[in-house]
This record gives structure tokens, sequence and C-alpha cells, in this order.
């Protein structure tokens, strides 16, 4: 059997190697270990073996997410033309966190599944070299666009309008679960679902 010794052991080492790995989609992992830490601590204090065991299966678990990325890691930037305006709302509508913040040029979010970062872009301003078209805040169409999934749909869609969204048609239901199409105050479309059953296993081949 593994000692109470070498079990500490394994979790500074691995500790240390995941606050060595600069990946900013680790943030989320990350903070959740650290919210369970003190619990294992609370929880199963009387046998400090079996703190460090469920610490090292969480880390074990961590450290494959990591491994996983290694391959491919996902950051989502969203332009926004106020970026005070949009941190709140994406924080109020969505209850996401503000992470890190780079002066006035852009805001990390947390709490997702993926880092967000707002970045501020004037309005007019250039969108990219190769194209004449200038960056609008109004509402429009792109063929990218973000879906958060939801426990309650009813009161997200509530939460969101709240903050200041607006719901473009009524919530519709599929096999797979429900949708509600919104859009935040920016311009961008993106979509609430609530997933029942088996997702969208209910639809696969």
């Amino acid at each position: 059997m593994v000692s109470e010794e070498e079990l500490r052991a394994t979790v500074e080492r691995i500790e240390a190697r995941l606050a060595a790995l600069a990946d900013p989609s680790l943030i989320e992992p990350r903070r959740i270990y650290a919210e369970l830490a003190p619990r294992f601590e609370q929880d199963l204090g009387a046998s400090p073996r079996d703190v460090a065991l469920a610490k090292s299966a969480a880390l074990m678990v961590l450290q494959a997410l990591a491994k996983s990325r290694e391959r491919s890691s996902t950051l989502i930037n969203i332009d926004v033309a106020d970026l005070a305006a949009a941190s709140a709302f994406y924080c109020e509508a969505l209850g996401l966190g503000a992470g890190r913040r780079f002066g006035d040029a852009a805001v990390e979010l947390v709490g997702a599944s993926t880092v967000i970062y707002l970045l501020a872009k004037p309005a007019g301003s250039e969108s990219a070299p190769s194209i004449a078209q200038r960056r609008d805040y109004a509402r429009h169409w792109t063929p990218v666009h973000l879906d958060f999934v939801v426990p309650d749909i009813e009161a997200a869609v509530d939460r969101a309008r709240r903050a200041g969204a607006v719901l473009e048609s009524d919530v519709t239901s599929q096999r797979w679960g429900r949708i509600a199409l919104m859009a935040d105050p920016f311009g961008n479309g993106f979509c609430l679902v609530q997933f029942v059953g088996r997702g969208y296993d209910e639809i696969a081949a």
C-alpha cells in the first residue's frame, strides 16, 4: 500500500507541474481543484492519508485533461466596443467571473468550459487588413456563434434578459433538448441550450 508520505509527495509534485503550465484553458479546472482541496481537508481531515489520496486522484484527472490539451486548446475572443459594459453583461447574464484584466485592452472571463476574452475594439475600426468591412456592433450575422449549456433554460433566459440580452424567438424543443436564440447588447448572437435525455446522442447516427 502506498504510504501517506508517498501520496503527499505525489500531490506536491503534480501541483507544481500543473502550476507551471501556461495554458489559459486550465484556469477553470485549476479553480475547481482549489475549491475541492479545502473540502477534502474538511470532510476527510480525520484521515490525512485519505486527504492526500483524494487530492492525488483529483490532480490526476486534471493532469489527464492538461495532457489532452497539449494537442489543441481553444480560447474564445469576443470584440466589444465597451469593455466594462461587456464584462458586466457576460458576468450577470451567464454567471461568469472576471479573471485577469489587461489594462484597457481586454478582460478574461472564467467559469465556462473554456476561457473567454473580451477585447476592446472601437466601432468603426479596421476588422482585418484583407477586408474593407469595419467593426459594427449593430445586430449582425456571423457563421460562428457560442452556445452556453444551462440546467434550466427558462431561468437562464430570464437572467440573460435582465442583464440586457434579447430573446429573438420563443424557446423551441428538439429531441435532444431545448434552445433559446439570443443576442447580446453588442450585436452578437448566442444560444442557450438545455440538454434532455442523452443530449445530441438522441439524434446521432
